[in-house]
Parts: C-alpha cells; structure tokens; sequence
C-alpha cells in the first residue's frame, strides 16, 4: 500500500498545481489597468498582430481592414479567449439574477452584470489575466461568445487579417492556435466544473496544442503574468523551464 502512496500524492499536488486560478485580481477593471504591463511587453493585438503603439493600433503593419464597426476598429479591448458567458452562465446569479440585482426603478436584472456585482468567484474568473489579450474591437465584438473551429469559407472580412467566421464559428490565424489551446486547458482546470470544454472541444484544441508549440513569446508572456498575478500556468511553464525562456 505505501508503494502506492506517494506517487498518490505526488499526482494530488500535481493537479492542485494546474487547477491554482487567480486570488488576486479581484475585478475586470483592475486586470485592464495590470494588463496594461503585458501589452508594454508585447504591444500586439492578439488576432491580427497588428503593433499597437502609443495606446493606437498600427493598421498599416498587420493590413487589418475594418468590416463594419470603424470606430471600434480603431480601439484597443480586452479579449477574453474563453468567452465570459461560456463559465458565466454556470453562475446562478447570471441564468437567475440575484437579490442585490436590481435596477433604481426596481427592477431585477441577471447576467453577467448581476454576477460581476454578487458573485466573487464569477469576479476572479472574469479577471483573470491568462484568460486575457489585447484585440482590436471590432473583432472582439464580432468574435461574441462564439467557439473556436474550422470553417470553410476562408475569405477574410477583415483585410490581411486572418480571422474567419462562419455559422457563429471563429476560425484564428494558425500562429495562435496554440496559445489559445492552452488558455483554455489553464481555465479548464483551474475553475473546474464551469463547463469550459466540451469533448468536441477538447479534441481540437489538443490537435492545436501539438500544431502550435509553445513559444518564448507565449513563455514571457506567461511568467510576466505570474509575477502580477501569482499563480502560475502549469500547462505552460514546465515547457518555458526545459527551454530556459521562463527566467
């Protein structure tokens, strides 16, 4: 029995080790104020590359093209890869509402608001900074709460930019195919039992995880997260440490 004990153990911490979510950031607008460090080290927007400089997107660099929204086309915004409704709606307050939840006129509201405002936890998934990257806006409003995929029509609306939509599927560019894997493994364990992949899911993103290795972009970006944040993603940093770019 003793033989068995250890390598138990040995697994147990192991697993606490990759389920550790964030405990301090403890609001959205707080993790958009810390973000501001990540996009300091890597002034690039998340879907199309396109460098960001001086709080501006540099279009002509990345050939990002606006589709239908030019104003947010120009406007920097947090991205959440794992969309907030997909773990939100795990949230009785988001399906139901909550007492707190109610309006100056009386009336109740639910959703994400009503989670942000009574629910901590809902507040620590939605700031979590892993979960989090600098997009373009009109992107980030036409992405909505859709899944990742494959599509068919490769024709891009957005110009250079590779980033496809078809039947509330978002298909990215193949160069962060990966990265967004592991977000999504990261969020998975670290806040189990919110619904964050489906099996079908799970599949694709494990063929885009070996599609897509992990980079030293992806590694200091990692570990710069972890010094703001303290808590490390395991799904990531074990690779960044054999291939020395976690220091």
């Amino acid at each position: 029995m003793r033989q068995w004990l250890i390598p138990l153990l040995l697994l147990s911490s192991l697993a606490q080790l990759s389920a550790d979510g964030n405990e301090q950031i403890l609001s959205f607008s707080k993790a958009k104020r810390l973000g501001q460090r990540l996009i300091a080290a890597h002034p690039h927007t998340f879907y199309c590359n396109c460098a960001i400089v001086e709080k501006t997107i540099d279009r002509t660099e990345c050939g990002y093209e606006p589709h239908n929204d030019n104003v947010r086309a120009n406007r920097i915004e947090w991205e959440h890869v794992v969309p907030a409704e997909n773990f939100g709606r795990s949230f009785v307050e988001w399906r139901e509402g909550h007492a707190d939840c109610v309006h100056r006129d009386g009336r109740p509201y639910k959703g994400r608001h009503c989670a942000r405002k009574a629910n901590a936890e809902f507040r620590r998934i939605e700031a979590d900074l892993y979960n989090l990257y600098p997009a373009i806006g009109e992107l980030n409003g036409d992405r909505r709460n859709y899944r990742y995929g494959l599509v068919n029509e490769k024709q891009s609306a957005y110009g250079k930019c590779e980033f496809y939509i078809e039947d509330r599927v978002v298909e990215p560019r193949q160069a962060i195919r990966g990265d967004i894997a592991r977000v999504y493994f990261y969020m998975n364990a670290a806040y189990p039992g919110r619904g964050i992949i489906g099996d079908k899911s799970r599949k694709l993103f494990e063929a885009w995880d070996k599609a897509d290795p992990i980079d030293e972009t992806e590694c200091k970006r990692a570990k710069l997260i972890e010094e703001i944040q303290g808590n490390e993603n395991s799904f990531v940093s074990g690779v960044c440490r054999e291939k020395g770019w976690y220091e």
